[in-house]
């Protein structure tokens, strides 16, 4: 058992803050393996402090802890920046530098916690106390979690990101990163979804893959903790952890449930509505003040916006914000960091010298710690009016009053509104809001205790009727698990694609990304086929900054008056566009293909051209908008270990080689030497006897070494033997086998495995292609390799496959059939199958045929022993043992990129 401060010391360390009593208990919880299944908590009293209490929680017990070693926070798409993002942040910035003068009274608390969580890391390597992966802004996905799994980690993510790759299906992951993505989150991880009442289709999801895990016996079944506020149904109280009455003793506590927002309904005409919104939110101009504006739609919110700039005039500079989801994430990011009236908002300390306007769609309902001083909106389901009451006079406190000017339509909209799915509850909700008004002479208080006392008086009915509509969501059988872990295959009819199982079946409109990428032109002028179209944006990822999301019918309207506007200007004209489906599958298309109404653009991402335009400086989706090519495509915003770079290589007839970067156009006679080629396309290829014309052209992506090796373990550029490689992976599987607490069994078959996982790369073919000279001691890893048709497809693990099913040593052990399989499965394939060309051409057609039908065979049975996302971890584990080993190899080189050849998928 590990000893660290008492819970008290630790907390107040990480955060800066006592705990609240229900903090305590929660620790209390977690650290006796009793994890809640909900978190019913009034918005304000820091529900995401799960996540410095998860972390003590793991440290307090160390590596016999019952506390999974990962925790995947869930935010909805919707939210801009969240609270657990700042929190991890704080944490780790702490725990870095415990002796910073800032918290240097806290230092040996801090030390003692890193120590700690440094030492659940069972490799040895760890420099940071836990590792840090999100999909959003500063910590864009940097690969930390998938490289040890013994190292505590924090992976934060939306729900399409971690949700698919929960359900093997990730977005942009090949067949290599499936099984890997969804073993890491579907084992040894507390998955705790933030504001679940918002998103009930995840929430069946979830629970659905708990439970199947409970029944199947996995090694380390997932545990599911829903953070929530507005609970649309009952649980065991066993299950729930809710405020008691010793809560009333924490003055924080005390403030934020009685703080007082007095409710007022404003009803008006339908074309009344904006100048309504308007003039309620300039009644808060005098005292200065923080007003915050909700509208259910991005276009209401640029007239609220424009009608607010209107009535300020010249005195609107500064003053006024817009906040919706459909803003692409460079741009979020941007205002995140830097608008005033946003920051102005987020930090109640702030005071401003003329009142400040935030106009904002559901985007700023959830996950975005806004204090506001007043509050001006229209109605909208009573879950999300929730969810606003809870961003106005946030921390409470004497003498703060707030007020919430709620505008609704007069009269029922016949079925204008009434008969959309939504339209009822909103009707709904407006008539509890009449009727909670009407009892209170006008105006009722909404402070989170008053507004509980409220809700509690509604019968099941009328709450759920003035709920947003949950979704019907199909439910999750072992035949679609099934289907969707058969990772090597890419295509296959009947598999359905995981939206469906995210989002659910019908309420929630369908929505579409839209992505500007400077390379589409080229690669479109090159032709180049499906797969390489396919590989290029499987390295070259689309990052959350590139995306802007929006619904797709508004997407498709959009692109239709972009397309349209592109032809007044040339007749005619059309763009090829690459369309990506959930699984990062890539295909060409034309824009004017496209935006017809039959065309699929459900959860789909469009990549255009940067000559095609259509994003203005505020980043939403504008025809009319004529910003820089380079303003437009922002994928290579990244600096460090994030860093990435798209460079051409061009060759031609007269003997001239340099490069040039595609985004830029600056020139340079070599690549950059801090970067490695991760990708390469072939644009053109040079004619052969045309003497003094024509050109090769190669487009080429760059990226730091980290990055590289995390993405692509077997291309570090090293020469290795392949003894020496052989040992250092066994080391590192045997730690972390270890480090795990596996049963002894499992430990063997793991390092067996990672014993003979690379016995296939001793061939004379193998050799051939990594340049190995004649009669040198095998290598694992070459800096140089032949172009891949050298190996004629073979592909090593198969080779390595043959050589331990013929093995004396293996025929009698116990777990022969885990071992086989994690030979085979570590880069990705045997799931269930190896293509026929992969075959090792050294034995006989029966026996390389025999192997792989033996290979699926096993492939079923161990998946029925150990379950979905247990055989995963296992494979997993191997994996990472693998990514470790190979950058510890890489590190101990100096990468020139002088003389560069092309960087090939390692066999």
């Amino acid at each position: 058992m590990n000893t660290i401060p008492s819970f008290p010391a630790s907390f107040n360390a990480l955060t800066g803050y006592r705990p609240l009593r229900w903090q305590t208990r929660l620790f209390k919880r977690l650290r006796n393996g009793a994890i809640p299944r909900v978190c019913d908590l009034p918005t304000g009293l820091g529900k995401t402090s799960v996540i410095p209490i998860w972390l003590i929680a793991l440290a307090d017990q160390g590596r016999a802890s019952v506390v999974p070693r990962r925790l995947v926070y869930i935010v909805d798409r919707r939210t801009v920046v969240d609270q657990a993002t700042q929190i991890v942040e704080r944490m780790r910035e702490r725990l870095r530098n415990p002796g910073d003068p800032r918290w240097a009274a806290r230092k040996e608390t801090l030390r003692a916690l890193g120590r700690s969580l440094r030492a659940l890391s069972a490799t040895g390597k760890a420099d940071d106390p836990f590792a840090v992966s999100t999909l959003r802004g500063e910590l864009a996905d940097n690969q930390e979690w998938k490289a040890d799994p013994t190292r505590p980690a924090i992976v934060v993510g939306t729900i399409d990101m971690i949700g698919s790759k929960l359900l093997f299906s990730g977005y942009g992951d090949g067949s290599y990163h499936r099984a890997h993505h969804a073993g890491l989150i579907g084992q040894d991880a507390l998955i705790v979804h933030d504001e679940a009442h918002l998103t009930p289709a995840l929430s069946d999801l979830l629970k659905g893959v708990a439970d199947t895990q409970q029944h199947t016996g996995t090694l380390q079944p997932v545990h599911v903790m829903e953070l929530s506020a507005t609970q649309r149904e009952s649980h065991d109280d066993r299950d729930v952890l809710r405020l008691q009455a010793e809560d009333n003793n924490d003055a924080i506590v005390r403030d934020r449930l009685h703080a007082t927002k007095h409710l007022r309904l404003h009803e008006v005409n339908e074309d009344d509505v904006i100048p309504k919104l308007v003039e309620l939110a300039r009644q808060h101009d005098t005292p200065p003040s923080k007003v915050l504006i909700y509208v259910q739609s991005p276009e209401q919110a640029q007239k609220v916006a424009q009608g607010l700039k209107n009535e300020l005039g010249s005195a609107a500079d500064g003053r006024v914000a817009v906040l919706t989801g459909t803003i692409r994430g460079n741009e979020r990011d941007q205002l995140v960091d830097g608008n005033t009236v946003y920051r102005a908002l987020l930090d109640r300390e702030t005071r401003v010298e003329q009142t400040v306007y935030l106009v904002s769609t559901s985007a700023g309902e959830v996950g975005i710690d806004l204090d506001a001083d007043h509050i001006v909106c229209d109605v909208t389901t009573l879950d999300a009016m929730i969810q606003r009451f809870g961003r106005v006079n946030r921390r409470g406190g004497k003498g703060r009053t707030a007020s919430v000017s709620v505008v609704a339509r007069h009269g029922d909209p016949e079925g204008k509104r009434a008969a959309d799915e939504f339209g009822r509850p909103i009707q709904e909700t407006k008539a509890i809001l009449e009727r909670w008004t009407a009892e209170s002479d006008g105006m009722v208080n909404v402070s989170p205790r008053n507004l509980r006392r409220l809700l509690a008086k509604l019968s099941v009915d009328e709450r759920l009727g003035a709920f947003s509509p949950k979704p019907d969501v199909p439910p999750l059988t072992d035949i679609l698990l099934d289907a969707w872990s058969l990772t090597s295959i890419d295509e296959m009819p009947g598999r359905p694609e995981v939206a469906a199982y995210l989002h659910g079946l019908t309420h929630d409109p369908p929505e579409t990304y839209v992505v500007w990428r400077k390379e589409v032109a080229r690669l479109n002028e090159a032709q180049v086929d499906r797969v390489a179209l396919r590989d290029w944006f499987r390295a070259c990822r689309v990052q959350p900054r590139e995306r802007l999301r929006d619904r797709t019918e508004r997407i498709r309207k959009q692109l239709t008056t972009l397309l349209s506007a592109r032809q007044g200007e040339a007749r005619g004209r059309d763009f090829a566009v690459v369309v990506l489906d959930e699984r990062g599958e890539a295909e060409w298309s034309q824009l004017s293909r496209i935006i017809e109404k039959e065309f699929n653009l459900a959860y789909r991402t469009v990549v255009l051209p940067v000559e095609a335009g259509g994003i203005d400086q505020g980043g939403m989706l504008d025809a009319s908008a004529t910003a820089s090519q380079t303003e437009i495509d922002v994928a290579e915003d990244g600096t460090g270990d994030d860093r990435r770079e798209r460079w051409l290589d061009i060759r031609t007839a007269q003997a001239e080689h340099y490069y040039e970067r595609l985004l830029t156009g600056e020139r340079a006679d070599i690549l950059p030497s801090a970067l490695r080629e991760q990708e390469r396309i072939v644009l053109k290829e040079q004619p052969e006897v045309v003497e003094g014309e024509g050109e090769a052209l190669d487009l080429i992506l760059m990226v730091s070494p980290r990055t590289s090796a995390l993405q692509d373990p077997e291309a570090a550029r090293v020469r290795q033997t392949l003894r020496e490689h052989t040992n250092l992976i066994v080391e590192h599987m045997r730690r972390i086998a270890r480090g795990l607490g596996l049963e002894k069994p499992i430990q063997d078959a793991l390092v067996t495995a990672a014993r003979w996982h690379d016995r296939g790369k001793d061939r004379e073919v193998w050799q051939r292609y990594a340049r190995n000279q004649d009669g040198a001691e095998p290598l694992a890893k070459s800096m140089k390799h032949l172009h891949p048709r050298a190996l004629g497809y073979y592909r090593h693990e198969f080779g390595s496959l043959l050589e331990a099913e013929a093995s004396a040593e293996l025929r009698n052990h116990a777990e022969r059939d885990l071992i086989l399989h994690l030979i085979a499965a570590h880069h990705g394939w045997t799931r269930p199958h190896f293509e026929p060309r992969a075959f090792d051409k050294s034995r006989t057609t029966a026996d390389n045929t025999e192997a792989s039908l033996e290979a699926m065979r096993r492939f079923g049975r161990l998946q029925q022993r150990f379950g979905h996302w247990g055989l995963a971890w296992l494979e997993s584990l191997v994996r990472c043992a693998d990514i470790i080993a190979s950058k510890e190899a890489a590190g101990k080189v100096v990468y020139s990129s002088k003389k560069r050849e092309s960087r090939h998928e390692d066999a």
